[in-house]
This record gives C-alpha cells, structure tokens and sequence, in this order.
C-alpha cells in the first residue's frame, strides 16, 4: 500500500512540475510524460538505495579487516 501511495504521489507531483514548470506543458502531454517519467524516478531512486547500502557494507567490511 504505501509502494502504491509513493508511486500515486511521483506521478502526481511529475504532472504538476511538467505542467507549472518552465516549459509550460499542456495537460495531456503532461499527464503522458509523467506517465513514463514516474516509473523511470522511482527506479532510480531504488538504485541510487540499493548501490548506496552496498557501498556502506564495502566499507565496513573494509574496515573490520583493517583493525583486524
């Protein structure tokens, strides 16, 4: 449930950034973009986590073997 309130809330906020923002789209093009651009945000974001957590653990191995 909150993985699908998240995604609502990209995508919604995408609308609005695409329609209000400096390019100024119209609503239609702003819905279809933000249609594409949601999913593309999200999974980035879970990329940018994931490579994040996987350099943290690096690190601390890293770390034990040098005081060791």
């Amino acid at each position: 449930m909150k993985i699908l309130l998240l995604g609502v809330a990209v995508y919604a906020l995408l609308v609005l950034m695409f329609r209000y923002g400096r390019g100024g789209m119209s609503w239609d093009h702003s819905f279809l973009v933000a249609l594409v651009a949601a999913p593309v945000a999200l999974l980035w974001g879970w990329v940018r986590d994931h490579w994040n957590d996987r350099a943290r653990e690096a690190g601390a191995r890293w770390r034990r073997r040098r005081q060791n």
